[in-house]
């Protein structure tokens, strides 16, 4: 047995020892303890033949000695004579005082340079065995041992006044197709660590050592989450071993310091802006196949006109920037990422109130190659919380993207829902697509509550809305184009992968919501409308 095969059984023994004790410190100093002894064990000739096994009792022995003493005696620190006995060899191993914090300290260093430490400090092995074991030069070797007791030294020395850091919250979103395993959401979701390893390695690259440091979390157990985001393209690791976050981080107060410059900027051209929409409105409602419809489904279409007007417009602004190519990723998806940060203890009332003026996920297209008698159909959406849902998938999100055309065209198209591949656990979601407006009842029969339009009337439409979005543009275009590149996001020089169109996200979030709901406050849309209606369109070609 070898101090190197001593060494596997750390993350067991950390495991073991947290179950143990009330801290982490003190799990860390039960397992240096253990390894400890078998270090010295080893050195004084003995013979581990079952280290697992050898390990845990002498962790099981430590701890209830710890507990003795701590109920008969002041809290002390033993050394085993291992470390004493390194300390006779070489005047710049730590003092015995410095030795009893240096297990705490060692976890907050980078894997290559704790590698060294442990095997010199705590193993007993020579630069030279070091050397060989790891395949590395001797000369690294002491440059990793000088460089691993300065850092060590310097936390030590701050050990007792480092502050707490306070977690924040990350929330992700993206542009593109996700991965197969649901990246990049996936990557970060529920992972309070990982959230704040992305949040504070955003401004500028950092090492391992120093994200430790930062965090209050011992390097061994960021590591593989560090990994895990560099593997799933959220982080870039450099040359040099440090990491940053590979995609734009907002902090919700400056975003919000954009909400008011737009509400104004709104407020001050609504005028212009909405005699333009009414006129398209009013165009669209005269098309026979628009008349053919309900009041609630030529809402619908209107909401629907409405938003894609005023977004086009909106894009316009950026009309000059050359859309992105969504990158192919490792995890099988296209996308770029994008991300809003929440401090620790921030009030999020005013952001939440300002979100009530954004589009949540843009205009989304889904489409469907055939189902029966057609060669394609077309689903086009808009999500708001304006009588709206801004979450109509709900908890069913990867059935809702499958699905949801498949479905609204056998309800349309009178296709026995028993013999399609819609699974039953989408079927049963029907109850709530009522309740959001899509589905409804029509003679103790379903039917779809949605516009259902013909390619050829969905292209008479939207040459409509291409009219009136070219009228915007030729009334305060330029304006507008000024205006939005004065709010560009600023992104650290090292973060040079983010595309100049995603910086003009937050210059915009809020412009299209607050012409719709300023129409809204004054009775000019969706007047006397008590009810669920989502903005969505279904366009098919026979």
């Amino acid at each position: 047995m070898t101090n190197n095969e001593i060494i596997q059984y750390y993350d067991y023994l950390i495991r073991l020892a947290t179950s143990k004790c009330n801290s982490q410190n003190d799990a860390e100093d039960l397992v240096g303890d253990t390894m400890l002894a078998a270090f010295a064990y080893m050195h004084r000739g003995g013979t581990i033949e079952h280290p697992k096994t050898w390990l845990t009792n002498t962790l099981y022995h430590k701890h209830n000695d710890n507990l003795r003493k701590k109920y008969r005696a002041p809290v002390t620190v033993y050394l085993d004579e291992s470390i004493e006995a390194a300390e006779e060899q070489d005047d710049e191993y730590f003092t015995s005082e410095e030795a009893s914090k240096v297990r705490k300290e060692l976890n907050h260093l980078s894997f290559i340079t704790r590698e060294v430490l442990i095997r010199f400090y705590f193993g007993n092995q020579s630069v030279s065995d070091i050397a060989e074991d790891l395949d590395i030069p001797e000369g690294t070797v002491k440059s990793r041992l000088s460089a691993g007791r300065n850092q060590m030294k310097k936390g030590l020395e701050t050990m007792e006044t480092r502050e707490n850091y306070l977690p924040g919250r990350l929330n992700l979103s993206f542009g593109g197709s996700d991965g197969l395993k649901g990246e990049p959401i996936s990557l970060v979701e529920g992972d309070l660590i990982a959230q704040n390893l992305l949040i504070l390695s955003y401004d500028k690259p950092m090492k391992i050592s120093e994200l430790s440091k930062a965090i209050g979390i011992p390097a061994a157990y960021i590591e593989p989450i560090v990994t895990k985001l560099v593997d799933g393209e959220l982080m870039v690791q450099m040359d040099s071993g440090k990491v940053y976050s590979d995609f734009i981080i907002s902090r919700a107060q400056d975003i919000l310091k954009n909400f008011e410059l737009q509400k104004n900027f709104a407020h001050k051209k609504f005028d212009i802006i909405w005699s333009i929409i009414e006129k398209m409105s009013n165009k669209i409602s005269k098309m026979d196949f628009v008349k053919a419809m309900d009041e609630e489904q030529r809402t619908k279409l209107d909401r629907y006109a409405v938003l894609k007007a005023l977004q086009d417009f909106q894009h316009f602004g950026t009309g000059k920037i050359e859309f992105p190519k969504f990158p192919k990723r490792r995890d099988g998806g296209w996308w770029f990422a994008h991300a809003i940060a929440f401090d620790a203890g921030y009030n999020t009332k005013e952001y939440m109130e300002a979100s009530e003026y954004c589009i949540h996920g843009g205009h989304r297209t889904k489409e469907v190659a055939s189902i029966g008698r057609t060669k394609r159909i077309r689903f086009y959406e808009f999500d708001t919380t304006l009588w709206d849902s801004p979450h109509r998938y709900g908890g069913a999100y990867d059935l809702y993207f499958k699905h949801i055309i498949p479905l609204l065209w056998s309800i349309y198209d009178c296709i026995s829902l028993e013999t399609s591949d819609i699974p039953n656990e989408f079927i049963s979601y029907i109850p709530t697509l009522e309740r959001l407006g899509v589905i409804g009842h029509s003679e103790d029969k379903l039917c779809v509550k949605i516009p259902v339009l013909k390619k050829t009337e969905y292209d008479e439409v939207c040459t409509v809305i291409r009219n009136a979005t070219e009228e915007i543009k030729a009334a305060i275009g330029d304006e507008f184009a000024s205006f939005i590149a004065s709010l560009k996001t600023p992104v650290p020089k090292h973060l040079t992968s983010v595309p100049e169109l995603f910086r003009y996200l937050e210059a915009t979030v809020y412009f299209v919501m607050s012409i719709v709901r300023e129409a809204y406050e004054k009775g000019l849309h969706l007047k006397d409308v008590d009810y669920c209606c989502p903005p969505v369109v279904l366009e098919y070609e026979e």
